[in-house]
Protein backbone atom coordinates (compact mmCIF):
# COMPACT_ATOMS: atom_id res chain seq x y z
CA UNK A 1 0.00 0.00 0.00
CA UNK A 2 2.83 2.56 1.06
CA UNK A 3 4.52 2.20 -2.10
CA UNK A 4 1.43 2.95 -3.76
CA UNK A 5 1.50 5.63 -2.46
CA UNK A 6 5.09 7.24 -2.05
CA UNK A 7 4.80 9.52 -4.75
CA UNK A 8 1.42 11.31 -3.47
CA UNK A 9 3.97 12.01 -0.26
CA UNK A 10 6.79 13.18 -2.33
CA UNK A 11 4.47 15.57 -4.44
CA UNK A 12 2.83 16.68 -1.53
CA UNK A 13 6.00 17.45 0.27
CA UNK A 14 7.25 19.16 -2.84
CA UNK A 15 3.95 21.89 -2.81
CA UNK A 16 4.98 25.30 -2.27
CA UNK A 17 1.69 26.52 -0.43
CA UNK A 18 2.60 25.14 3.38
CA UNK A 19 -1.20 25.36 4.23
CA UNK A 20 -1.86 23.16 1.19
CA UNK A 21 1.50 21.21 1.86
CA UNK A 22 -0.12 20.34 5.21
CA UNK A 23 -3.75 19.97 4.16
CA UNK A 24 -2.22 17.21 1.20
CA UNK A 25 -0.33 15.51 3.86
CA UNK A 26 -2.77 15.41 6.92
CA UNK A 27 -4.84 13.54 4.11
CA UNK A 28 -2.60 11.46 2.88
CA UNK A 29 -1.78 10.18 6.50
CA UNK A 30 -5.27 9.51 7.45
CA UNK A 31 -5.70 7.39 4.71
CA UNK A 32 -2.78 4.96 5.75
CA UNK A 33 -3.73 1.45 6.93
CA UNK A 34 -3.81 1.56 10.70
CA UNK A 35 -0.09 -0.61 11.04
CA UNK A 36 1.16 1.95 8.86
CA UNK A 37 -0.25 4.68 10.56
CA UNK A 38 1.22 3.28 14.01
CA UNK A 39 4.63 3.59 12.66
CA UNK A 40 4.36 6.96 12.61
CA UNK A 41 4.94 7.10 16.10
CA UNK A 42 8.34 6.20 15.60
CA UNK A 43 9.12 9.26 13.56
CA UNK A 44 8.37 11.30 17.11
CA UNK A 45 10.75 8.83 19.08
CA UNK A 46 13.09 10.29 15.79
CA UNK A 47 12.65 13.63 16.23
CA UNK A 48 13.40 13.56 19.55
CA UNK A 49 16.63 11.41 18.88
CA UNK A 50 17.73 14.40 16.30
CA UNK A 51 17.01 17.39 18.65
CA UNK A 52 19.79 15.69 20.90
CA UNK A 53 21.98 15.26 18.12
CA UNK A 54 24.93 17.26 19.76
CA UNK A 55 25.24 14.65 22.24
CA UNK A 56 24.05 11.37 20.43
CA UNK A 57 25.84 12.75 16.67
CA UNK A 58 22.39 11.04 15.30
CA UNK A 59 21.69 13.97 12.93
CA UNK A 60 18.46 13.31 10.85
CA UNK A 61 20.53 12.54 7.93
CA UNK A 62 22.78 9.72 9.84
CA UNK A 63 18.45 8.97 11.22
CA UNK A 64 17.47 8.54 7.58
CA UNK A 65 20.46 6.65 6.57
CA UNK A 66 20.15 3.66 9.28
CA UNK A 67 15.93 4.35 9.15
CA UNK A 68 15.11 5.37 5.74
CA UNK A 69 15.36 2.03 3.84
CA UNK A 70 13.49 -0.10 6.37
CA UNK A 71 10.55 2.43 6.75
CA UNK A 72 10.59 3.89 3.36
CA UNK A 73 10.94 1.70 0.47
CA UNK A 74 10.26 2.48 -2.98
CA UNK A 75 8.30 0.21 -5.34
CA UNK A 76 11.36 -0.64 -7.55
CA UNK A 77 13.01 -1.10 -4.34
CA UNK A 78 16.52 -0.66 -5.49
CA UNK A 79 18.76 1.20 -3.01
CA UNK A 80 20.28 3.78 -5.42
CA UNK A 81 17.13 5.64 -5.47
CA UNK A 82 16.84 6.06 -1.96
Amino acid sequence: FFTDKYADFIDANRKEDPVERLKTLKRLIHDLPEHHYETLFLSAHLKTVAENSEKNKMEPRNLAIVFGPTLVRTSDDNMTHM
